[in-house]
């Protein structure tokens, strides 16, 4: 998200939860937009491509609440990967994720404790439930027999 769009976006976050606490549904924004200037949680070329792809009518909507989107915003789970140990982790990462930035991953991965073990793959943040979907399924089915 462009920097100057983000004051308009937590103008965005305040509204709906003033509205919902006057008792107003909450309010919803399209989930993948093309159009930067458009509301959208994601403007992301891999995220519309994997978000609208064609499905049967009924199964999703590209719509998604604003208060849902700022949860997102504040989701930080590379924060706590210290944490996790000494359950075992295993991390698939993907080189060219623009969603969740291969360096943030790694610095997360860099924080983990043993027992932990890191798979880079090509490709984009969908990459390894697509294309990369081989690749990604055998590095977790492998770590799995490895750690049962």
């Amino acid at each position: 998200m462009p920097p100057e769009a983000v004051a308009g976006l937590e103008r965005a976050f305040d509204e709906d939860q003033r509205a919902q606490f006057r008792g107003e549904r909450p309010r919803t924004q399209k989930f993948a937009d093309p159009d930067p200037s458009a509301p959208a949680a994601y403007h992301s070329q891999d995220t519309i491509d994997f978000f609208n792809q064609p499905i049967p009518p009924g199964i999703w909507e590209n719509e998604v609440t604003i208060a849902s989107t700022r949860r997102a915003r504040m989701y930080e789970p590379g924060r706590w990967a210290g944490r996790v140990s000494p359950t075992r982790l295993l991390m698939i990462v993907a080189a060219h994720d623009t969603t969740a930035p291969k360096d943030l991953a790694l610095r997360a991965y860099e924080r983990a404790l043993e027992p932990k073990s890191l798979v880079i793959l090509d490709g984009g943040h969908y990459s390894p439930y697509l294309d990369r979907y081989p690749d990604a399924s055998k590095a977790a089915v492998d770590w799995f027999q490895a750690h049962l």
